[in-house]
């Protein structure tokens, strides 16, 4: 089966909707050549290798459910970075 990503979509994102369960993460990783914690590009289309619980599958595909969770960064810049936290003093 071959889903495309849509916006905002994290690979576990997938493996729960594809796979019925965050397990499925890492055979949906390796069966598509990405890592875990890879962003995913809008539109890519992934294939899943198989489905662990076909109740949470079917749950999400009958109602049209698409888990987007990825997490939003904060504010980047000086202004915003800790010394000794986000800017390393050398």
């Amino acid at each position: 089966m071959e889903t495309k990503v849509v916006a905002k979509q994290c690979v576990l994102d997938l493996a729960i909707q594809l796979g019925g369960s965050a397990e499925s993460v890492f055979l949906l990783a390796i069966a598509n050549g990405i890592d875990i914690t890879s962003e995913l590009v809008t539109g890519l289309t992934i294939t899943a290798p198989v489905t662990i619980d076909a109740s949470i599958y079917n749950y999400y595909r009958v109602r049209g459910i698409i888990p987007a969770t990825e997490i939003e960064k904060g504010p980047e810049g000086i202004e915003f970075w800790r010394i000794e936290y986000d800017f390393i003093v050398s």
